[in-house]
C-alpha cells in the first residue's frame, strides 16, 4: 500500500507541473483512473460509476488512432505496474463501463497493431 501511495503522490506533483496540453495524457489517464483501483483489486464486487466515468474520458481523450496507440501503450504499461491487480478484472473493466476502448487492458498486447 505504501508503493501505491507513492506512486499516487508521485502522479500528483507530475500532473501539478504540467503544461495543459490537447490530446491523450498517460499521467492524467492513470490519475484518472485510480477511482478504478478497489473495483481493479477486488475490493469492490463493481466499478463505480466515477471510475467509469473515468474508463469514458481516457477513451474520449485518444479519438485519433496515434493517440489510441499511445493509451494502449499507457494503459498496458499500467496493468504490469500494480502487482495487485487482478487482471480478469482489467480485461472486464471497458465492458462492465460499456466503453469500447478498442483494446484489451492486458500487458500482453501488440498496441501496433
Amino acid at each position: 500500500m505504501k508503493r501505491v501511495s507513492a506512486f499516487i503522490v508521485l502522479l500528483l506533483i507530475t500532473v501539478a507541473t504540467m503544461k495543459p496540453v490537447k490530446g491523450f495524457s498517460c499521467v492524467e489517464a492513470k490519475l484518472s483512473l485510480l477511482t478504478c483501483l478497489p473495483f481493479l483489486t477486488s475490493s469492490q464486487n463493481s466499478p463505480s460509476s466515477a471510475c467509469c466515468n473515468a474508463v469514458s474520458n481516457v477513451r474520449a481523450s485518444a479519438p485519433t488512432k496515434p493517440e489510441l496507440r499511445e493509451a494502449c501503450q499507457c494503459l498496458t504499461a499500467a496493468v504490469g505496474e500494480f502487482p495487485n491487480l487482478d487482471k480478469d478484472r482489467a480485461i472486464q473493466l471497458p465492458k462492465l463501463c460499456n466503453v469500447d476502448v478498442g483494446f484489451p487492458l492486458t500487458k500482453d498486447i501488440d498496441c501496433n497493431t
